[in-house]
């Protein structure tokens, strides 16, 4: 427990027991349920930002295909631009 050994543990319950007496049940069980609700909502966390990974994997994948960026195969490439050779007429003149 937290790198704990026993001794320093009867001393920590020690310690509380002093401080908080009769209070210490209603002290452990807001501890408790404030970890518990930490725990929630670093699940929830985590679940917002593995769905969002998901989803931006997703639609990185959906450009890629659209704009043919993927290599599954030849590509299509157009029709190349050769500009007209210059008329002899015009250098002669």
């Amino acid at each position: 427990m937290f790198g704990l050994g026993p001794v320093e543990v009867v001393v920590i319950g020690a310690i509380a027991v002093m401080l908080y007496g009769k209070r210490l049940p209603e002290v452990g069980r807001s501890v408790g349920q404030t970890i518990s609700e930490l725990r929630k909502q670093m699940t929830s966390l985590s679940r917002e930002m593995d769905l969002a990974n998901t989803l931006d994997d997703a639609s990185a994948r959906r450009t890629s295909r659209r704009i043919g960026a993927t290599d599954d195969g030849p590509q299509a490439t157009g029709p190349r631009f050769e500009p007209p050779a210059p008329a002899e007429e015009t250098a002669a003149s």
